[in-house]
């Protein structure tokens, strides 16, 4: 705390003006008296204190008050005498206590300190309402919980349909259900935490119900005998960011690519690397480009990993509400060691090749050995080209009417080598695409706001890989056509009431049609 000569004046002046009534010996006062007018004297004369304000102080202490300096003086007359009394060998004088501070001046050094350390506190965050630690102001807390009715309707015609995932566990083949309609009460928790360390680095992490068998939707089942959900870590990544433009992610991390469920479902998770560049091509344009390298399956005991390597590279117009915006992306994603390869006589050394994980659609053939314990493995390879765009409008009442088109090509698919596996004739049918309206609020956070939506979907049995994509359309996987409604309306902040209704035949398979109503209740935090 600094201290300046006139508040140390004023306080020195209150003390000899204060102290007397507290003090029991006049002889006391009268030194104290006596050091303090020399004091403020001095201070007069060496220019310190302003000589008007160091006489009004002495003569309220009723000492003499100091003479103006003498005309045509080279120096203050302090200054001289002090000069002779440094060099004149006189004694010591002798030490001077002051017995206190005045109380009013004690209450507004305490103010002043009180003042300054609000100050710092508010700045750092560590005091004040509301205020909270550092290193918890440093952690943000995301999430949602859903509950709704899904239910699904199979239609009478509907053919049977192997089920990959069963046969491939039970080594024998096992059909799935394509005649029983289902109404299951369903629900998804998720939680997640992103903590950020400094200006380039932060890390997340995120809990989910669901099972570890299904990596394409985060629901829980109602209905078993009341016993526990499973929760399960969704999500574990640390990222590097350099300012707005860079950023590289590891771990098991959020799908980095622009696009639609056609490929990918909206509850998967990559495991893996990606880096991204969005430089700003103009002042409402920014590019984006994004490379990955994310393992599919880590084989032990071969070296033949599955992956999947992808890049995509795209430009965005930043939408205003009077203005059109809008995003493209063009992108190659390459599946390595995902085509099943058939044991020789009497070994299972390729058992591994088989999916890990499958829904239905694409052309599968038998990788076993053994007649009698069959497994199931893709007979095609996956070389994806896809083209992905979307414009947003501006409409009435601040509404929005956004269309979306999603497209994908198999440059994997060979005929030949596809039908020799499979040992029947197998035609390319490697397209798919999706297109979308959507009418309303771009997200609805509030009460009141909604969007209303329709779709068309397109996959053909080999346009793509079947074991990642919407898990709702025809209950996933290929081979699959159809239309989606959609609606939902904000009852609450951040709270919705959303329809969905799927309707999907089969394209060039058997015929298996499947009608999807969900009906949920979301919270986001």
């Amino acid at each position: 705390m600094k201290f300046t000569p006139h508040r140390l004046a004023l306080a020195l002046a209150s003390t000899v003006c204060l102290v007397a009534p507290a003090t029991a010996q006049d002889a006391e006062i009268d030194k104290v008296r006596g050091a303090m007018s020399k004091l403020i004297a001095t201070l007069v004369e060496q220019g310190v204190l302003a000589r008007d304000a160091g006489n009004a102080l002495l003569t309220e202490a009723g000492a003499p008050t100091v003479p103006p300096p003498a005309r045509g003086a080279a120096a203050p007359a302090g200054a001289a005498a002090g000069t002779a009394a440094a060099t004149a060998a006189k004694p010591a004088p002798a030490t001077v206590r002051v017995p206190y501070i005045p109380e009013f001046v004690r209450k507004e050094l305490k103010e002043e300190i009180r003042l300054e350390l609000a100050a710092q506190a508010f700045r750092e965050g560590w005091s004040g309402p509301g205020a909270i630690p550092g290193w918890v102001r440093a952690l943000e807390w995301d999430g949602d919980v859903r509950f709704g009715l899904q239910s699904t309707r199979f239609a009478d015609g509907n053919a049977a349909q192997i089920s990959v995932v069963d046969t491939n566990d039970n080594r024998a083949l096992t059909l799935q259900n394509v005649s029983e309609d289902r109404h299951r009460l369903r629900a998804r928790a998720r939680f997640g935490l992103t903590a950020k360390i400094d200006e380039n680095w932060s890390a997340g992490v995120r809990l989910s119900t669901g099972n570890a068998r299904d990596p394409v939707s985060a629901n829980q089942t109602l209905g078993t005998y009341s016993n526990r959900y499973s929760l399960l870590l969704d999500r574990a990544y640390i990222r590097w960011q350099y300012r707005k433009e860079f950023n590289v992610v590891a771990g098991r991390i959020a799908n980095p690519w622009f696009g639609t469920d056609l490929q990918w479902d909206n509850d998967l998770s990559f495991d893996g690397v990606a880096l991204q560049w969005t430089p700003k091509l103009s002042p409402d344009i920014r590019g984006f480009a994004t490379l990955a390298a994310l393992p599919v399956q880590e084989v032990e005991l071969a070296s033949a990993d599955k992956w999947l390597f992808g890049g995509q590279v795209g430009a965005t117009l930043a939408a205003s509400p009077r203005s059109v915006g809008g995003r493209v992306g063009l992108g190659y994603f390459h599946y390595t060691n995902t085509r099943g390869r058939i044991s020789p006589a009497g070994s299972s050394i390729n058992e591994f090749s088989a999916p890990a994980f499958a829904q239905q659609g694409n052309t599968y053939y038998n990788i076993s050995s053994d007649p009698d314990s069959p497994l199931l493995g893709l007979a095609a390879d996956y070389r994806l080209v896809n083209l992905t765009a979307q414009i947003d409008l501006p409409s009435i009442a601040g509404k929005r009417v956004v269309v979306t088109g999603d497209y994908v090509h198999n440059l994997g698919f060979d005929r030949g080598e596809v039908s020799s596996r499979a040992g029947v004739d197998v035609d390319a049918q490697v397209d798919a695409y999706h297109l979308q309206v959507a009418f309303g609020n771009l997200e609805v956070k509030a009460l009141h706001e909604w969007q209303v939506s329709a779709a068309y979907k397109r996959i053909e049995r080999d346009a793509l890989l079947d074991a990642f994509n919407d898990s709702d359309f025809r209950l996933g996987g290929t081979d699959a056509r159809g239309y989606i409604l959609g609606g939902s309306y904000g009852v609450a902040k951040n709270t919705s009431l959303n329809l969905r209704y799927f309707s999907g035949d089969s394209i060039s398979g058997p015929p298996l049609s499947i009608d999807v109503l969900n009906v949920d209740l979301t919270l986001k935090f």
